[in-house]
């Protein structure tokens, strides 16, 4: 018992790199979201889904890089699939959308 106390306590201590990674996507998060709602507060709908859209493609560009990086782990494909079965499928085949550059017009 001691023994898995101490290396628990260990890793908490030595590997903060998933929270870092955590507080990074957090912050792009936070960023996207102010970014759409000042477009929505200002009724630039059309900027506000350009955002939305960039963001959708660019996440799931991410999780099929993280789905090959687990190894195709079942106990994740299984979560995703429950959720959301064309995300799952797109990004196994590799059909994620191309992120498109944008501007906005809005004033």
């Amino acid at each position: 018992m001691v023994g898995s106390y101490e290396i628990g306590r260990r890793m908490s201590h030595e590997d903060t790199g998933i929270y870092r990674i955590q507080a990074k996507l957090a912050f792009s998060h936070y960023k996207s979201y102010g970014e759409i709602a000042d477009f929505l507060e200002r009724k630039c709908y059309e900027d506000a889904l350009k955002v939305a859209k960039g963001m959708s493609v660019l996440q799931l560009e991410i999780l099929a890089d993280n789905i090959r990086r687990t190894g195709n782990d079942p106990t994740l494909l299984e979560y995703i699939k429950q959720r959301d079965p064309g995300a799952l499928k797109a990004a196994l085949a590799g059909q994620t959308p191309e992120m498109q550059p944008y501007t906005t017009t809005c004033p």
